[in-house]
């Protein structure tokens, strides 16, 4: 054991710069992937969250669901009465109710029976969990309701619906005094611009005998500016926002800014709070976070949750300074941006009371049970069952009503905590620390276990680290770029060892000569160009092909290999001598497959247009192959050619025994990428951008689409080879230049001309494999436009 410790010290000491090189590489790589969301990192930040939330918060089949925090306490102060399919199925069966709420949406008559019963039985607030801005068509539930709240002060708060492009509310000064719960302000006695109020004892002709048109247009538009100011009144709140806050605004609208919407008249003063419902997505739509107060640019508004807990510490105002939220003498820690993390304690049904809105009509006709289930309780009136409210996803539940977020908020309100984000610098020390514990296991330890097994384990332990601890603190550390770090530290850590591993091995000139033509490697050595033993970095053209149909000969072959190996040598046999005829070098057969270099380890200044005319030549050979094969009764085959230009690290790779002259980087994956792209655009032989450059003036060949690659953050272009200039058939040439025409259309977004273009290029040529995948496109995006964003680039995955 002490010797192991003490080699294990020397290694880190003695790789100790490397270590914290790598380390600083790794992060600071990290920070940038996450500063750009390279890849959708925030995403899998969002995944990871909900995860940590959802499986140390009471989860069911998770052995930690008692850790620290975890356990779902049903909540003491709130519950909900929703309306459920048991609902529906009471009313309607039971004739009383059904005569006198109808039918859903029901009248308002059922909240005003509800809201009295409730305040009854001493509930301490309602939450309308909706907006009332429409009345019905039968006001009367309406007066109903109205005449219920005011004759019985039953505090209840609404929220207020908006509008893009609504007109905004009139200013409200500040100061201003807040009515008390359920007490409503009085009605200003004049209209700006010196109307006079509805009911106005000094306003003529109180008692119109018949108003003419313009008398009748006149009252309904003082109601509509009386009703906007008691909007204004009833829904702004004083906010003092400190310490270089501002109010946010609300979010734009599709025809511009969004102002609230007055609610009806027969409610709007005798509400005790009213706020914003708005749902706060985060970018995938599930509802993390929320702030507490907002603007229009004219007033302040607070959120329901917000409304309800002012009252509930009556407060006057809303201070918001960076980190904290104060609510009269009611001090809250929140982010410093002014905004917190919900804190939702458990899933809708485990963490709140949910009772249906018939039991609650049960209660009000005499059942027993109702006192103990509402005196001094918060009660949140919602839609539950489909189709009564919106469904959205929580970090806990990917659906459920969105009553849930109202709820969680106010209890985090009155409870005091929020989730909280810990300081940026926190992450980015504890990504430092993982990356440099990575690098440090790998440089250290050196097995192939650990090169394999660290990042699983860093993945796995990282979670439970970060999950537990968001759950026992309320306290969100990264989890994405941390682990991101560590990995990025291990991989970089393995390949530095891997490269110096393998820096002083020999290589061997005399294996060129199964890769290339004999005189070309005699070239070569005589001009002392024989390849550097650190490798280099060259402009050269890749060549890759794939035999399409080997599959069937396998199946053929089964059992006879014998007979399949000379099946596969004699295709090689019969393409190889194209290929190294125009000076490649083969890098590797891998089974039918065909890796050449055209311009290394012999430089040619045409090595792109060789490399196209080798790839013409296969294609001529293929097709004699194949002629002879079908005499044989043997499965046809044809083969998929791509190619691409770019600068790649050749060299060797090997050992003293062994090596391998090849080219890496991503140059030539993409060479392979292209070959497998032919599948999708049904082609024989791509070629890239760089490709194109190099010999459009020597080919014939149609620009196909503008894609983008896996891991590439660049889209590039790609390119069919048809035929060398002037030897492509008059049809094909007819077919090239409708699709050109509709691959401009389609770009411009004018589908339907682009489907006409290509409908015709496909009668010329119904097999022509590019027209039929963009016609496909075409239809696709007639029926479902893509969004404005839409850059035209097509995802290519290797």
């Amino acid at each position: 054991m002490r010797k192991t410790l003490l080699l294990i010290k020397l290694r880190f000491v003695r790789n100790l710069w490397v270590i914290l090189g790598i380390a600083s590489l790794a992060t600071a790589g990290a920070i940038v992937w996450w500063e750009t969301d390279f890849l959708g990192i925030s995403g899998s930040e969002r995944g990871a969250y909900d995860d940590g939330l959802g499986k140390f918060t009471g989860h069911p089949d998770f052995p930690w669901k008692y850790a620290p925090g975890g356990e779902v306490k049903r909540s003491k102060d709130i519950v909900i009465v929703g309306i459920t399919d048991s609902t529906f199925a009471s009313i309607n069966q039971h004739e009383p109710w059904r005569q006198r709420y109808g039918s859903f949406p029901y009248d308002r008559v059922l909240w005003a029976d509800l809201f009295g019963y409730l305040k009854e039985v001493g509930a301490k607030g309602i939450v309308f969990d909706a907006v009332m801005d429409e009345s019905k068509s039968d006001i009367l539930g309406d007066i109903a309701l109205g005449k219920q709240i005011e004759t019985d002060q039953i505090p209840v708060y609404l929220g207020f619906g908006m509008l893009s492009g609504a007109t905004p509310l009139p200013r409200q000064e500040i100061p201003f005094n807040r009515a008390p719960p359920g007490k409503p302000e009085p009605a200003p006695e004049k209209l700006p611009g010196g109307e006079a109020a509805p009911g106005d004892p000094f306003a003529e002709d109180t008692f119109p005998e018949e108003p003419t048109p313009e008398e009748a247009a006149r009252a309904t538009q003082a109601r509509l500016v009386e009703l906007r100011v008691k909007a204004a009144r009833a829904y702004a709140f004083p906010v003092e926002a400190k310490g270089g806050l501002k109010v946010p605004r609300f979010e734009e609208g599709p025809v511009g800014p969004q102002y609230p919407l007055p609610a009806i008249e027969q409610v709007i003063d005798v509400i005790a709070g009213f706020g914003t419902v708005d749902h706060e997505p985060d970018g995938d739509g599930k509802m993390r976070f929320t702030r507490f107060v907002y603007s229009d640019g004219v007033n302040d508004y607070v959120t329901l949750p917000v409304a309800v807990a002012a009252d509930h510490y009556g407060a006057e105002k809303v201070e918001l300074s960076p980190g904290l939220l104060k609510l009269g003498k009611k001090e809250i820690r929140i982010n410093p941006e002014g905004d917190a993390e919900i804190d939702y304690g458990g899933t809708l049904y485990k963490k709140f009371d949910t009772i249906p809105v018939d039991d609650v009509l049960r209660y009000k006709n005499g059942v027993d049970g109702g006192v103990e289930r509402f005196k001094d309780k918060y009660v949140f009136i919602a839609g539950l069952a489909t189709g009564t409210g919106d469904i959205k996803g929580t970090p806990l539940e990917a659906n459920t009503p969105g009553v849930a977020k109202q709820a969680a908020i106010l209890q985090n309100l009155l409870d005091g905590q929020f989730i909280l984000r810990a300081p940026f610098w926190v992450s980015l020390l504890l990504a430092l620390l993982l990356a440099t514990f990575s690098a440090s296991l790998v440089l250290v330890v050196r097995n192939t276990f650990v090169d394999i097994g660290w990042p699983v384990a860093l993945y796995i332990g990282f979670f439970l680290l970060t999950g537990g601890f968001l759950v026992a603190t309320k306290i969100h550390i990264l989890s994405a770029l941390p682990g991101l770090a560590g990995t990025l530290a291990s991989v970089l850590a393995t390949s530095w060892e891997k490269l110096f591993a393998d820096k002083e091995r020999a290589r061997m000139k005399a294996a060129f000569q199964h890769f290339m033509e004999s005189d070309l490697v005699d070239q070569m050595i005589e001009q002392k160009k024989l390849p550097k033993l650190e490798g280099e970095n060259l402009l050269i053209t890749a060549f890759f092909s794939d035999l399409k149909g080997f599959t069937a000969f396998t199946d053929k072959y089964q059992g006879d290999p014998h007979a399949l190996m000379r099946l596969l040598n004699r295709y090689l046999s019969a393409v190889t001598p194209s290929i190294t005829v125009q000076g490649a070098c083969i890098d590797k057969y891998i089974g039918d497959k065909v890796l050449a270099l055209f311009g290394a380890p012999n430089f040619f200044a045409d090595h792109a247009l060789r490399a196209c005319k080798a790839a013409l030549s296969v294609q001529k050979s293929v097709a004699t192959l194949r002629e002879s094969f079908r005499s044989e009764g043997l499965p046809d085959v044809y083969t998929r050619i791509g190619l691409n230009t770019g600068t790649m690290l050749v060299g060797n790779i090997g050992s003293q025994q062994l090596m391998d002259y090849t080219a890496i980087g991503d140059e030539v994956r993409l060479a392979e990428t292209l070959e497998e792209a032919n599948k999708v655009f049904g082609t024989l032989i791509l070629i890239g951008a760089g490709t194109y450059e190099q010999v459009r003036e020597h080919v014939e060949a149609r620009e196909l689409d503008h894609v983008r690659v896996e891991g590439s953050a660049h889209p590039t272009t790609v390119y069919e080879l048809l035929a060398l200039r002037g030897e492509l058939h008059f049809d094909k040439a007819k077919v090239v230049e409708l699709y050109g025409q509709a691959l401009m259309l389609y770009r411009a977004r004018k589908f339907e001309e682009a489907q006409r273009r290509l409908t015709a290029a496909l009668g010329v040529d119904q097999s022509d494999g590019p027209s039929q995948r963009l016609l496909a496109l075409c239809q696709r995006y007639l029926t479902a436009p893509p969004p404005a964003s839409w850059d035209a680039v097509s995802p290519l995955e290797k």
